[in-house]
């Protein structure tokens, strides 16, 4: 009695730190929103991963760890597939309505299930089939024109593409630092993050640079920080808990960027917006409920 006690406080604190990335992935959120649209989405992408290296390089070198991991192909993989994904939220955010923005990022924990049994060779069930139905009928009440056009929103294809694609690629991103969590120390995943970012787009920021102004300069503090954060517990908590339990809890990001929509830049939301997000939620439940144990 006393040890399932212990064992269920200790899978509650495990929890929480899904929930505080989901928090500071939120607030991360606000901050891209709130920088001057003059600043280029990959210049913000670029500032976020130097504080970050920065941070987590720190910690490494007082860790004393090996600085560039074991799994080398799989980290830079991790990395690649960040980057691409982490361009994409930016943009996604940056052009759309941050409800909107989060709950197609939200999606994927049902492309997670669907590349479980692409890439690990998992059966796809009936579950999955049905979650990938309801949660895309979730998708479509949301971004239906008459939907958006009460909202009084204007949505183009090549965002809403490129959202989609930013979930697609967190998917991948995740089934590759759940597989790295068996082997390597958190840092070291993290680390490779923002290494690959800012190989990859120095060259691009180089030849494109736009000077921030001091208030642009605050908010890009606070996107380094709060991903940071978030990415340390989002970590930390896909090494301690079974991915499918992650996937669920991180969909409160949802709830929280639909709050700070509403707070900080005055969207609106209604039933069909609501109505929609459930089925996103119930789609995410359904997928995860029997898939990743393996992962």
């Amino acid at each position: 009695m006393l040890i399932e006690f212990f064992n269920h406080k200790n899978n509650s604190f495990k929890k929480v730190n899904l929930i505080l990335a989901s928090f500071f992935f939120s607030l991360m959120t606000v901050c891209v929103k709130k920088i001057d649209n003059r600043i280029p989405i990959y210049e913000l992408v670029f500032f976020r991963s130097l504080l970050s290296l920065f941070i987590t390089s720190l910690i490494i070198n007082k860790k004393k760890l090996n600085p560039w991991g074991k799994k080398k192909p799989l980290l830079i993989l991790r990395g690649i597939l960040g980057t691409i994904a982490l361009v994409c939220i930016f943009y996604a955010i940056k052009n759309m309505p941050l409800n909107i923005s989060t709950v197609i990022q939200y999606t994927y924990p049902i492309f997670i299930s669907i590349f479980a049994g692409i890439l690990i060779n998992e059966k796809i069930t009936k579950n999955l089939i049905i979650a990938s139905i309801t949660g895309w009928l979730g998708i479509l009440i949301i971004l239906n024109p008459y939907q958006l056009s009460s909202l009084n929103i204007e949505l183009d294809i090549f965002t809403v593409l490129i959202a989609f694609i930013g979930a697609i690629t967190t998917a991948l991103a995740y089934i590759t630092v759940k597989k790295l969590s068996l082997t390597e120390d958190i840092f070291i995943i993290i680390k490779y993050f923002p290494l690959i970012s800012l190989i990859t787009l120095s060259p691009v920021v180089f030849f494109n640079w736009v000077t921030p102004n001091m208030n642009d300069l605050i908010w890009i503090i606070g996107i380094g920080m709060f991903t940071q954060a978030g990415q340390t517990f989002l970590t930390i908590g896909l090494k301690k808990l079974q991915t499918s339990e992650a996937a669920r809890i991180n969909y409160l990001q949802v709830l929280f960027g639909s709050l700070w929509g509403i707070l900080f830049f005055n969207e609106l939301i209604n039933i069909n917006f609501i109505v929609g997000a459930v089925f996103v939620l119930l789609g995410t439940i359904i997928s995860t409920s029997k898939k990743l144990k393996k992962i």
